[in-house]
C-alpha cells in the first residue's frame, strides 16, 4: 500500500491547484517577511504605503512613515544590523527598528558640471495587492537630454528579489514542510513565487552615436 504521507508531498510537488475549484487560504504578512527574509532592504522597498493621502472634511493632509531611510550611502558606508546571530534576525524588523542609518553626500557642481548632470527624483511606486513587499523606491529621469541636448539620460538599474503571487493558483503545503518559522497547516494556500525586478539607481548622460552623426 502507498505510503499517504509521500504521496502528498508528490502531488504538491507535481502540481499546482486552481483556486477556482479549491479555496485556497490566504499566505499571512508574516509568514511572507520570513520568507523575503534578508531581501527585504528599506531603502528601496516598503510592506505598508511609504506616503498615504488621506482625505477628510478638514482638507487632504499627508502622513508619511515614520521610518524612511536614505535611499543612498556614501562610498565607505557599512553598518552591523544586529548583534544577535545571523539566524536569529527578523530582517524586516531590524530594517524598521534602526533609525540611524547614513545619509548620501550632497554635491556641489560647477556648470560644466552641470551640462553633464540629468535631473532625477527618488520615488515610491506601487507595485499592486498581488507583490510582497507591494511599495518600491526607485530613480526617475526627469529629463530626456543632456550635455546640450547632444546625449541622452538613460536610468542604470540593478535588481532586487520580491514575492509575487500568482491569482487563481493554490498549492498545497506538504507534511513536514515548514513555511516561515512558525509553520503552516498542511493545507492549500496561495501560491507565490520569486521575482527579480529592476530598480533605478541613477540617470547617465550618455552618448547617442546616430544623433550625433545626423547633427553633425
Amino acid at each position: 500500500m502507498p505510503d499517504p504521507v509521500a504521496f502528498l508531498t508528490l502531488m504538491a510537488m507535481a502540481s499546482v491547484v486552481s483556486s477556482v475549484e479549491q479555496n485556497c487560504k490566504e499566505m499571512p504578512k508574516e509568514i511572507l517577511g520570513k520568507i523575503l527574509g534578508p531581501a527585504f532592504n528599506a531603502r528601496y522597498m516598503s510592506i505598508e504605503a511609504p506616503e498615504i493621502l488621506i482625505k477628510n472634511n478638514e482638507g487632504d493632509r499627508r502622513r508619511k512613515t515614520v521610518f524612511d531611510p536614505s535611499f543612498y550611502v556614501d562610498s565607505d558606508f557599512e553598518q552591523e544590523l544586529s548583534d544577535e546571530p545571523a539566524w536569529n534576525v527578523d530582517h524586516i524588523e531590524v530594517n524598521l527598528r534602526r533609525g540611524h542609518l547614513a545619509k548620501g553626500r550632497t554635491r556641489r557642481e560647477g556648470p560644466e558640471a552641470l551640462a553633464w548632470h540629468c535631473k532625477s527624483k527618488v520615488h515610491w511606486s506601487d507595485l499592486g495587492i498581488d507583490y510582497f513587499p507591494r511599495y518600491m523606491r526607485s530613480v526617475e529621469c526627469l529629463k530626456d537630454k543632456c550635455w546640450y541636448n547632444r546625449f541622452e539620460c538613460q536610468p542604470r538599474s540593478f535588481t532586487v528579489k520580491v514575492l509575487r503571487r500568482k491569482p487563481g493558483n493554490c498549492t498545497l503545503i506538504p507534511p513536514g514542510v515548514r513555511v516561515g518559522t512558525i509553520g503552516l497547516p498542511t493545507d492549500l494556500r496561495e501560491l507565490w513565487v520569486w521575482e527579480e525586478r529592476a530598480l533605478n539607481f541613477c540617470c547617465d548622460c550618455i552618448s547617442n552615436f546616430k544623433q550625433l552623426i545626423s547633427n553633425d
